[in-house]
C-alpha cells in the first residue's frame, strides 16, 4: 500500500462513525496473502473496521465481502480504492444517487441477479463501472456484485472469455464491455428468462430461505429450470438439502412437474457417490411417480452400500 492510498483511507476514516465489519475468506491460494495483507493494513489505518474470517467452503477463491451481496476478488487499491470506501462507508448514501425511475424499476426485481465485473488495476474506466454496480447492490439486496481483478485472477478471466476491461457479466449469460447504461442493465435484469438462471442464482434463492418461492417460479413457467438438476445432485449436502425442499414443494403441488426430473436424475444416479445416490433415491420416492418402482427395485437387489440399499427400501415403502 502506497502512502497516497494510506492518506485516502486515513481521511475517509475520520468521517466514519461506529464500527464497520468486512468479511475475509482465506484459502491456500497464493493470492490469498495479498488480499489478507490489504485487510490487515486497512484495519490498522481504520481501527474501527473489523475483519471477520469467514468459512471457506472449498470452492471459493480468496475474497473480501461487504454485507451479503458484495464481494471483492481483488485488492481495492489505487483507482479502485474510492468506490470500495464509498460502499463501505454508506450504502444508503450511495443508493440515494440512483434516479427515481431506476429505483422504481429495482422495486420490481423478484429474482436474484448475479453480476461480475472484471477490472484491471491501471484501467481508467473501471472505477466508474464498479461504482455503478455497487450502487445497484447497495440499493437492492437481490443484486449480487463480485468485483474481479482479471489480472490477479487471469484464469477466471480466461474462462469467462474476457478480452478487455471493464467487462460486466450478468448471470453468466449477458455481457457488456466498456461503458454501460444503468437503465439497460436494470432492464435486462427485469426481462431475462428465469429458466436460464444459473446454479449460483438458484442457490441464492434457496439460501434466502425461499425454497417454496423457487418451486412457485418453476410452476408458473411450467418447466423445470435446467440448473435445478445440478443443485439436486450437487456434491455439497447443504446445497442438495435446500434443493430437495424445493422438490418437495413441487411434488406436493405439481406431481407431473416433479415427474419431469425422474429420468434425468436416474441418468445421474450412476455417476455420483453413495451420499448423492441416497438423496436421489429419496427424491425418487418423494416424486410419487409409480414408474420409479422398477428402478428402486433394481437398486434394492443390486450391489450397493448399506446406505443406498436402506434408502431404496424406505423409498419403496413410501410408494407402496
Amino acid at each position: 500500500m502506497i502512502p497516497e492510498d494510506e492518506a485516502i483511507i486515513t481521511e475517509w476514516y475520520r468521517k466514519i462513525d461506529g464500527e464497520i465489519r468486512i468479511g475475509l475468506i482465506q484459502t491456500e491460494d497464493h493470492r490469498s496473502q495479498q488480499i489478507q495483507a490489504f485487510c490487515e493494513d486497512f484495519s490498522r489505518l481504520a481501527p474501527g473496521v473489523k475483519i471477520e474470517r469467514e468459512e471457506n467452503d472449498g470452492e471459493q477463491v480468496p475474497e473480501i465481502s461487504i454485507g451479503e451481496n458484495i464481494s471483492y476478488q481483488a485488492v481495492p487499491l489505487g483507482r479502485e480504492l474510492v468506490p470500495f470506501l464509498d460502499v463501505l462507508g454508506g450504502r444508503d448514501t450511495l443508493a440515494g444517487k440512483l434516479t427515481l425511475p431506476v429505483r422504481d424499476d429495482l422495486n420490481q426485481l423478484k429474482v436474484p441477479a448475479m453480476l461480475k465485473v472484471y477490472i484491471a488495476p491501471q484501467c481508467p474506466f473501471c472505477p466508474q463501472v464498479v461504482t455503478l454496480l455497487l450502487t445497484l447492490a447497495a440499493s437492492e439486496s437481490l443484486i449480487y456484485v463480485t468485483v474481479m481483478d482479471g489480472v490477479l485472477f487471469s484464469e477466471r478471466a480466461k474462462n469467462d472469455h474476457v478480452q478487455s476491461v471493464p467487462t460486466v457479466i450478468l448471470d453468466d449469460q449477458f455481457r457488456w464491455t466498456g461503458t454501460i447504461q444503468i437503465e439497460e442493465l436494470v432492464h435486462m435484469m427485469l426481462t431475462r428468462d428465469p429458466s436460464q438462471l444459473g446454479t449460483d442464482s438458484l442457490r441464492k434463492i434457496i439460501k434466502q430461505g425461499d425454497a417454496a418461492g423457487l418451486a412457485q417460479m418453476m410452476m408458473e413457467s411450467g418447466n423445470i429450470y435446467p440448473a435445478f438438476l445440478d443443485l439436486l445432485t450437487h456434491a455439497k449436502w447443504q446445497i442438495r438439502l435446500g434443493a430437495m425442499v424445493t422438490f418437495e414443494f413441487l411434488a406436493e403441488e405439481r406431481k407431473e412437474m416433479a415427474s419431469q426430473l425422474v429420468a434425468p436424475l436416474w441418468d445421474r444416479f450412476f455417476q455420483v457417490d453413495d451420499r448423492v445416490k441416497g438423496d436421489i433415491i429419496y427424491i425418487l420416492g418423494e416424486s410419487k411417480d409409480l414408474s420409479v418402482i422398477p428402478k428402486l427395485n433394481s437398486v434394492r437387489k443390486g450391489s450397493y452400500s448399506d446406505e443406498v440399499l436402506e434408502a431404496a427400501v424406505e423409498a419403496l415403502e413410501k410408494l407402496s
